[in-house]
């Protein structure tokens, strides 16, 4: 069974998680008990083979807003320690997503600000309702970014443009953000969950040996020279090829039928 936390909510159904940022009345502000619980969700998804999508949610009007601004406040002089745990949680989470096996979904509304748009680019997929505002926030509070923000929008974007949504932008939008290949999918709110759950049925239908393979092959390339890159394509196809879901794989093709895939 689910874990029962107070600051997320965790669900589980047909192979597919739910992770719930459930601090509504605060925006689904990010605060150290969130990221801890966060952490704790991630950690536990990565370790269960049978969890084949994980998706990101908020509660209530917003995505999220980002950090909590009344933990800055109440933190005082110990803002570095605080802010510090924070994000050790936050970067071990976000890191326990991208090991996993399991494809990952952010799926966005409202606002996703500062943190909530680092959590958002740092999964595999995003789905964005046309009315969300992003905004990376961090100018405005005198801060840097966390959660790998930088390396997702240099990636995206490259040096210059990264820099004028971290130094010059305020907000942009859903459409923005498409244009920019930031998102995925701009969903209308009436088409929101046709498309997530389209989405989480094929990916759940994945095999999870390629799925990680494909993850770790795809995040590595922009730094990784060719011959390399080729050299981890060859050992990955070959540890594929090892498990009972890439015979499973040959045989349904050749029966002309949809793969079965177990997870072996």
């Amino acid at each position: 069974m689910p874990r029962e936390f107070s600051t997320i909510e965790l669900t589980i159904d047909d192979h597919i998680a739910t992770i719930w940022l459930n601090r509504p009345e605060d925006g689904n502000g990010i605060n150290l008990q969130m990221m801890t619980e966060f952490k704790t969700a991630a950690f536990d998804l990565e370790t269960r083979p049978d969890i084949r999508v994980v998706i990101l949610r908020g509660r209530g009007r917003h995505f999220s807003v980002g950090g909590d601004m009344a933990m800055f406040t109440e933190a005082d002089d110990e803002v570095p320690r605080v802010i510090a745990d924070v994000i050790s949680n936050f970067h071990d989470a976000l890191l326990s997503l991208r090991r996993s096996a399991a494809t990952s979904i952010a799926v966005v509304h409202g606002a996703c600000a500062g943190g909530a748009l680092s959590l958002a680019l740092a999964c595999d997929f995003i789905v964005a309702e046309d009315k969300t505002k992003f905004a990376a926030a961090y100018r405005k509070l005198g801060a840097s970014a966390d959660g790998g923000m930088t390396h997702a929008l240099t990636r995206a974007l490259g040096q210059r443009r990264a820099l004028e949504l971290l130094l010059l932008s305020d907000t942009f939008t859903a459409a923005d953000a498409l244009q920019m290949g930031l998102i995925n999918r701009l969903v209308t709110s009436d088409n929101l969950e046709v498309e997530v759950s389209r989405m989480a049925g094929i990916l759940r239908g994945n095999a999870p040996a390629s799925v990680r393979a494909l993850k770790g092959l795809t995040y590595q390339a922009p730094t990784t020279s060719f011959d390399q890159q080729l050299s981890s394509e060859l050992a990955a196809f070959a540890q594929c090829t090892a498990t009972a879901d890439f015979r499973e794989g040959v045989k349904a093709f050749a029966e002309r039928r949809p793969p079965a895939f177990k997870g072996a």
